[in-house]
């Protein structure tokens, strides 16, 4: 009996083994390749990092470099060789971009290769670094913009460079810089990843026989944010992503390697990101299943049963604990928390793993008028109904929605389509958001949108990436076109730009030389009467096929060449014709161009100073250009008022809104902009401020005129409202004068 009971026991203990080992070696295996796909995770999350690391440092050099050469009184005073002011002009682009982390370095080099002026370093000049620096001989010989890596004096750097012309000129090259320390940054900051940059060694003697890198197997370290990077065990290579243990602590470790414009390996940035908790979890889970096994294995029969269920309610529990964990941690990464839309971030890892072949950025035009009147809460719920609509149109469509930053919605196309049905979708889609409207606790919201879009093309390097980045230059194109749609091209940012102002001044100059423009005027009438007070004057050019042309078309192109002030002697001409001519009193719009310009200023003076008429003139400034131009503005005032005319402030409601300012300025009138008349016999809020301004303006002694008037429901409710004159196609559209 003792030896059945005996061997039964034998072989009851050995199956129970059996049954252990094999438990164990299955969760074992389980939890290996649990760490396994965390790891990857990881890695995956380093190439993210560092693309997104990249791309961001890029975005900032391209900025500041377009708005350098962006800016008008920039270029000019390099075209003359003026260098203090080309300093005064650009430091403070470069202290701005400094200070967001964007810049180290920013230069002027001109045509000739010579260094004219380093803004972080004004009195160093006059060399020529052409033959040190291929990079920029190269652009110096191509004129076209290069972004790249580079090796520089200072270290490798990220380096932005665009040509800069004047009248068709090409007069130089400016080159901004960021040393990979930023990119090390934003790594850091962003991801918390550890980098290092590594250089082969025998070619860093080459570019930096100085250097006082730490040499390893072949390799140098230029430069690192972390020890670790000095404590490289005996079996690490930079050619492969790997797990390393150093000093107790665990790390993915790869490299990536850094091109420069000729597509050259130059050197590497080693990444170390930590996952001590993620194997000490793994290994303290080990630890804690093979006690539990030898438990199991020392209880025998019921202990093993209840044991065993035991250690699988565990194991649920820690997988559910986990999933719940993980599941919030991707909520909060991924999606935005006011819409419930996938992100930003979310849509950056989508284009890294699905293929999309288009991508449209919507911004809404009046999101900031709508938070400034109606305050951030309202604006948060205009963003809900308008995530809500756009939902709904694209429901037919292969398209996926995301929520970006601020007032911005990112729609994607996940599956082909043809051009024209792309637009043809996409132009439906905008109609239908634009037509409609959001009634918010009593105020009507309208909403216009901006559209930049970039269509995937598999020839281009790195589209993927180059999606959002070339639909976000898209948008702010079309923004500061003033477009309502632009679709991304190579060569839109320069060549485009270029083209358009050479065939618009090229319309103006033809314009002028065959007397080819035009005033229209449109009637200010007075509220109580209808008698009519004053016409205001309106700039217009006759095609050679004799349509009218809108000033929205050439006067950007005019203010950026010489014709403008030709075209405002057109103007001041033509109204003075009519004050000798007709008994009405006229209104003319000066920009703060043609106040600061002396030759225009002198002109305008002259004839008021021979016409017996000048009562009968009123100068019409924008409150946003004029404001901040006080003392010039102010100056213009005092001497037009001697002459006995009036000043208008233009769009009042739209710039600074400062009473104080417009006290200080002596005006007479204060036109209302059509962003508070538009929607004011709907929109309770717009009546308040319309009101309070008409009464302030009352008892500050100001007339008020309300522009857009363009129904008979907002002519009665601005007279109701005490507006003193009213303006608008609903009173009569511009047109010639008699």
């Amino acid at each position: 009996m003792d030896k059945i009971k005996s061997r039964a026991m034998f072989y009851a203990m050995g199956l129970v083994l059996v049954l252990v080992a094999i438990f164990t070696f299955a969760i074992v295996q389980d939890k290996h390749d649990v760490l396994e796909e965390k790891t990857l995770a990881h890695r995956q999350l380093l190439k993210n990092s560092f693309d997104l690391a990249m791309a961001d440092t890029y975005m900032g050099l391209n900025v500041l470099a377009y708005q350098l050469a962006g800016d008008r009184a920039i270029v000019d005073a390099f075209a003359a060789r003026d260098r203090e002011a080309l300093y005064r002009f650009s430091r403070p682009y470069f202290e701005e971009a400094k200070k967001r982390g964007d810049a180290d370095l920013t230069g002027f080099i001109g045509a000739d290769g010579i260094h004219f002026l380093r803004i972080q370093d004004p009195a160093k000049y006059g060399d020529n670094i052409v033959k040190k620096r291929p990079i920029l001989a190269h652009a110096i010989a191509t004129r076209k913009p290069i972004i790249s890596l580079d090796v520089t004096i200072y270290d490798v750097a990220v380096v932005c460079i665009i040509p800069v012309f004047k009248d068709n000129t090409f007069i130089g090259i400016i080159q901004t810089v960021a040393k990979i320390n930023r990119v090390q940054k934003r790594l850091d900051t962003n991801s918390g990843v550890k980098s290092a940059i590594v250089f082969d060694t025998a070619r860093l003697k080459h570019v930096l026989p100085d250097s006082k890198a730490i040499d390893y197997h072949g390799y140098s370290l230029v430069s690192s944010n972390d020890r670790l990077f000095e404590k490289l065990p005996q079996n690490f290579t930079f050619q492969k992503s790997d797990q390393y243990a150093i000093d107790g602590q665990d790390y993915i470790i790869a490299s990536r390697p850094l091109k420069n414009y000729q597509n050259e390996t130059i050197a590497m940035m080693t990444c170390a990101f930590d996952i001590t908790d993620d194997v000490q979890y793994y290994r303290e889970e080990i630890r804690n299943l093979l006690f539990i096994s030898a438990l199991l294995f020392s209880g025998m029969g019921l202990v093993l049963h209840y044991g065993f269920q035991a250690l699988i309610g565990r194991i649920n529990r820690d997988a559910e604990v986990t999933k719940a964990l993980n599941h919030k941690l991707e909520h909060q990464l991924y999606i935005d928390h006011l819409t419930s839309l996938p992100n930003r971030q979310a849509l950056i890892r989508d284009i890294h793993s699905e293929r999309f072949y288009a991508l449209m950025l919507l911004n809404i035009d009046n999101f900031k008028e709508i938070n400034d009147f109606y305050g951030h809460a309202m604006g948060d719920k205009t963003l809900l109904k308008l995530a809500t609509s756009i939902s709904e149109i694209i429901r037919n469509y292969p398209m996926k929605l995301y929520k970006m930053p601020s007032d911005e919605f990112a729609i994607v196309l996940t599956e082909p389509l043809s051009h024209s049905k792309l637009d043809q979708a996409r132009t439906s889609m905008i109609n239908q958001l634009e037509e409609n409207h959001y009634d918010l606790d009593g105020a009507s919201i309208y909403i216009s949108l901006t559209v930049g879009m970039d269509i995937s093309d598999n020839s281009r390097a790195h589209s993927r990436i180059a999606l959002l980045v070339n639909a976000d230059m898209a948008l702010k194109s079309a923004k500061k076109r003033h477009i309502s749609y632009l679709l991304y091209d190579e060569t839109m940012q320069i060549k485009q730009e270029y083209q358009q102002n050479i065939l618009w001044n090229k319309k103006v100059k033809e314009a002028i030389e065959e007397n080819r423009f035009t005033l229209h005027y449109q009637p200010v009438v007075d509220q109580q009467d209808g008698s009519i007070i004053e016409y205001e004057a309106l700039i217009r050019m006759i095609d050679h096929d004799g349509s009218i042309i809108s000033p929205a078309y050439f006067l950007p192109a005019a203010k950026k060449s010489r014709l403008y002030p030709l075209i405002s002697r057109f103007v001041i001409d033509e109204v003075f014709k009519m004050l000798e001519t007709t008994p009405h009193t006229y209104a003319i719009n000066l920009s703060v161009d043609d106040i600061i310009d002396p030759h225009t200023r002198e002109y305008l003076m002259k004839k008021l100073s021979y016409s017996i008429h000048s009562e009968r003139l009123v100068f019409e400034l924008l409150e946003s250009e004029g404001i901040e131009n006080y003392q010039e503005v102010s100056s213009f005032i005092s001497e037009v008022k001697r002459f006995g005319s009036k000043i208008a402030i233009d769009d009042f409601g739209t710039g600074y809104s400062n009473f104080a300012h417009i006290i200080r300025l002596d005006v007479d009138i204060l036109k209302i902009d059509g962003s508070l008349i538009r929607n004011v016999d709907t929109d309770p809020n717009a009546q308040t401020i319309l009101h309070a301004v008409a009464a302030f303006s009352k008892h500050l002694g100001f007339k008020t005129v309300a522009e857009f008037v363009h129904n008979e429901t907002v002519y009665e409710k601005c007279r109701e409202l005490g507006v003193d004159y009213l303006q608008g196609y609903y009173i009569s559209p511009p047109k010639p004068l008699a």
